[in-house]
């Protein structure tokens, strides 16, 4: 795979990274990468140079798309979600297939079994618990300040962030919203990249109290977390693929209920844009699928 196509993929990850209810690992997994990149970072110390270069590009990529798109989605998202949400909802549903593909190919007796379907159902239910709890979330306040017991939570949070990144079908973003500190770390990152643009220095030194440890955490919870995963594809991948398929059955659910709350324009124009971007972001990942 070139450079250019690695750097693009990183963009892809990087958007599915930030956009409630997408995951980074789904978006792998359906445009064929997913086992190379989590087998590049597990073994990142025994081949460093030959992984640290596979793996770069997609770094870079998955950096610019973050910090670009923090401030755009964060504006779409509040002004336009429910279209926003279809548009993301067909991009998850559009994998199913891919996924679907897999499950079938890891099966070693060519058939479904009863756990593979307790375990999708397990999962499912896993996801879902949010919409049900939605109410006791909140406290991602106190991420605004520059308490070093705000750090600590910061690396916690990032290493919970970088698990769903590696996870397929779990959006970190979707459990970020959930626990209260999406919109919170939106507006940090949103906040530094404008600083940036503008040369405020102050501004965006400011943020970078909260952006270093949320940093340290991902990458302390890509690497461990990636070992795992890693060592699950190996022995028990059907179970895996499973459990994929559950997460990713619920998480439009779990998007369309949030789409709900936020959303007060029901008119026919608004409807009729949900239901086209909702058929763009299933043919947007059929088509990146096919390549």
């Amino acid at each position: 795979m070139s450079y250019i196509k690695r750097f693009f993929y990183g963009v892809l990850i990087g958007v599915a990274s930030i956009a409630p209810g997408l995951s980074g690992g789904t978006i792998a997994i359906a445009l064929g990468f997913y086992e190379h990149l989590i087998h590049a970072i597990a073994n990142l110390f025994k081949q460093f140079r030959k992984n640290f270069l596979y793996l770069l590009p997609y770094g870079i990529g998955g950096f610019i798309s973050v910090a670009c798109l923090s401030v755009v989605i964060n504006y779409f998202f509040i002004h336009h979600p429910l279209p926003t949400n279809t548009l993301f909802i067909g991009f998850i549903i559009g994998t199913l297939p891919f996924i679907w593909k897999k499950l079938k190919g890891s099966l070693d007796s060519g058939r479904l079994r009863v756990s593979h379907g307790l375990t999708a159902t397990a999962f499912l239910a896993v996801v879902l618990i949010p919409v049900f709890v939605k109410g006791s979330a909140g406290g991602g306040s106190s991420l605004i300040s520059a308490d070093p017991r705000a750090v600590i939570l910061l690396i916690g949070i990032g290493m919970i962030a970088a698990t769903t990144l590696v996870i397929p079908g779990l959006s970190g973003t979707m459990i970020l919203t959930s626990l209260g500190y999406y919109k919170p770390l939106l507006f940090i990152a949103s906040t530094f990249v404008t600083a940036v643009v503008t040369l405020d220095m102050q501004t965006a030194l400011r943020q970078l109290i909260f952006i270093v440890p949320l940093g340290a955490g991902v990458v302390m919870g890509v690497f461990f977390t990636a070992k795992l995963v890693n060592l699950l594809f190996e022995k028990i991948p059907a179970y895996v693929y499973s459990a994929i398929v559950g997460l990713i059955a619920a998480t439009p659910i779990v998007m369309l209920a949030d789409a709900a709350k936020a959303e007060a324009d029901l008119s026919l124009l608004n409807s009729a844009v949900s239901l086209a971007a909702l058929v763009i972001g299933l043919l947007l990942v059929r088509r990146l699928g096919e390549n």
